[in-house]
């Protein structure tokens, strides 16, 4: 699949260098993981926001794939409409691959987010917030979970070390394996909390269950 750009700039600056910061950092993690992408992938976005991780997700989880359907969710109704202006334009370059994007309003701790017999290959969540509020994010992993096909994963990034292990404590006790646990070495500082930084680790899940 072709470099994907959307045909609207980010909103904010260093938000690029962020984005392609990550696209290594995806892109070493499925390279350690041998991970090939399925003929058709099917890829989903949990609180995508303004979508600025689409493209990269796109280049490197459907990689030298010329079909894909790419679904990405959130609560906040602004961030959706912004991200349906970048990503489902007909002049966009998405538009010229053989490509489905959709965005969604959704509550993505609810089952109703999520059509009967929908499943994807790959589920990423940017930034998750289990500390926050662990209820909520312990139904969004389990959704998230159980829309998996076999061999699907389950990747998520993290701000801070702490909320990250919790994260993947709150997976484990469950039975779902840790396939990879890696840390950012080029993760840009954030000056609002100490310790925090942009996607400052990356965690993959399998699909499979252990009790």
């Amino acid at each position: 699949m072709a470099v994907i750009h959307s045909s609207i700039p980010f909103s904010f600056p260093g938000i690029a260098e962020d984005i392609d910061r990550l696209k290594r950092l995806l892109a070493h993690s499925l390279s350690l993981m041998k991970w090939a992408a399925p003929v058709e992938p099917q890829l989903l976005n949990i609180a995508c926001g303004r979508a600025d991780e689409t493209g990269i997700l796109l280049e490197t989880l459907a990689a030298h794939r010329p079909r894909c359907h790419y679904l990405g969710l959130d609560l906040r109704q602004p961030e959706i409409q912004e991200a349906r202006r970048r990503w489902t334009r007909p002049n966009s370059s998405a538009a010229k691959q053989d490509l489905q994007i959709e965005f969604r309003i959704a509550d993505a701790a609810s089952a109703s987010a999520f059509p009967e017999g929908e499943v994807f290959d790959c589920v990423f969540i940017r930034h998750q917030n289990y500390w926050d509020a662990p209820a909520v994010w312990d139904l969004i992993f389990h959704h998230a979970r159980m829309r998996l096909k076999p061999q699907g994963l389950m990747i998520f990034t993290s701000y801070f070390d702490r909320e990250h292990e919790l994260a993947i404590a709150a997976q484990r006790s469950r039975g779902f394996p840790l396939l990879l646990d890696i840390p950012h070495a080029q993760s840009r500082a954030l000056t609002d909390a100490p310790g925090k930084s942009v996607d400052r680790r990356l965690a993959i899940f399998s699909h499979e269950f252990r009790s």
